[in-house]
Formats: structure tokens, C-alpha cells, sequence
């Protein structure tokens, strides 16, 4: 009895605001997102983005930015056109009301270009939004190698130690596959 007076007080309580979201939303493509886009932000205003292919004119993701907080997204290789909805983090409503009627609306121009280029390097982008009066846009490349794992390529020493036998010359000695393992690092 006393469970169910809880549950009918829990229910009867107010309505809870929207929660503040964090990170990518949805995504509306089939291409891998493995390209950066980082943006930095002033604590005080949240940020909704949308980024809107150019090519045909499909918005292809969405993604929410807390001011103040570390925010990296990866996106599809492409030329995007980045719209961005900002105001103040209590009056998130959702994806259709956006901040309510103090929504600033705003498009970055030009549209964003990423792709990789040279060799094994992925270009995106770093944004700064923390004055909207002066939005500063850099490249921001991810560089890529493969490094060998020397473990992989480990042989048994030749050279008789204490206790072990010496290797029969006529033996054939196995040949291993080297493993690689990726490295990356920011490069721009």
C-alpha cells in the first residue's frame, strides 16, 4: 500500500524540463564519421548544430554543445554548410522549439569542407564560438601512421643460454607476420 501512495505521489509530481543533451543527436548518413569537427564554447550558452550537405541539401547531422565543455564530433567526408542555434542552456526544449523564442539563429559561411588529403591525413575543423560577433573557423587535421608492435616480430635467440638446448642448424626457423598498430596524432 504504501508503494503504491509513492508511485501515485511520484506521478502526480510537476513536469520535469527538457534535459540538457550532450554530443552527437542523430545522424541521417551512411558514410563512416571519421573526421573532426571541435568546437570550443563560453560557459552561459548552449549550442545545437545541423550540418546540411551542400551537394544536396539533406541536413545529415545534428549534435548539441554545452558551453564551457570539451566537444568533438566526427562527421562524413563531404562540404557542409553548419547552422548553428544557440541560447541559454535552462531553455532547451527540444529539437523543435530549439531555446524557446531567444533562439539565435546563425550559418557559418563558408560551408566546411572534410575530407582526407595528402597521405592518411583527415581534415576537419576546429570552431570557436566563443564570441559570436567574431566566429574564428581553423583546420584541424588528424594525421595518421601505423607503428610496429615489436612484440609480433620476437625470435628465440640463437645463442645457447643456461638450461636451454641449442637450436638444430637444419631447423627451419618460423617466419612471423609483423603486427601494426595505427597511431594518430593531431597535426595541424
Amino acid at each position: 500500500m504504501l508503494r503504491l501512495i509513492c508511485l501515485c505521489l511520484l506521478l502526480a509530481g510537476p513536469a520535469v524540463g527538457q534535459d540538457r543533451p550532450q554530443g552527437l543527436l542523430w545522424s541521417d548518413t551512411a558514410l563512416p564519421r571519421t573526421l573532426p569537427l571541435q568546437v570550443k564554447t563560453a560557459k552561459g550558452r548552449d549550442y545545437y548544430l545541423v550540418l546540411r550537405d551542400v551537394a544536396t541539401g539533406r541536413d545529415v547531422i545534428g549534435a548539441y554543445a554545452r558551453g564551457g565543455d570539451f566537444f568533438r564530433l566526427l562527421v562524413p567526408p563531404g562540404r557542409f554548410e553548419v547552422q548553428i542555434a544557440s541560447g541559454q542552456a535552462a531553455d532547451w526544449q527540444g529539437r523543435g522549439a530549439l531555446f524557446g523564442a531567444q533562439t539565435q539563429r546563425f550559418v557559418l559561411e563558408p560551408p566546411l569542407d572534410f575530407g582526407v588529403s595528402g597521405f592518411a591525413r583527415k581534415g576537419g575543423h576546429l570552431l570557436d564560438l566563443r564570441d559570436l560577433g567574431a566566429i574564428v573557423q581553423t583546420s584541424l587535421g588528424i594525421c595518421q601512421r601505423l607503428a610496429l608492435d615489436p612484440e609480433s616480430v620476437r625470435i628465440k635467440p640463437d645463442a645457447p643460454m643456461p638450461g636451454v638446448s641449442p637450436r638444430d642448424p637444419m631447423e627451419k626457423p618460423e617466419f612471423v607476420t609483423p603486427r601494426y598498430r595505427e597511431v594518430s596524432r593531431i597535426c595541424d
